[in-house]
């Protein structure tokens, strides 16, 4: 099965860092830009980004497993 992991990380300075299957895609995403920057360019709106922006609000840090659920599932930690 082929990995299908997304990371998002809420830096220090405020900024975001977002990886796929551990490749760095965009490392200083700036508060105001974040919602419309992961929606557009990585497809994850709506629900799923409510869900993403919940677990960086508590811990900082959000891992969307996609590997193994399907497309009307999201899956942090």
């Amino acid at each position: 099965m082929k990995r299908n992991i997304w990371e998002f990380l809420r830096k220090p300075d405020g900024t975001y860092a977002v990886s796929y299957n551990g490749k760095l895609l965009s490392d200083s995403i700036p508060e105001q830009w974040f919602e419309s920057q992961i929606c557009e360019h990585y497809g994850f709106c709506g629900k799923e980004y409510h869900e993403i922006r919940g677990q960086l609000d508590r811990s900082g840090k959000c891992t969307v497993d996609l590997s193994s659920s399907s497309p009307t599932h999201l899956a942090t930690s």
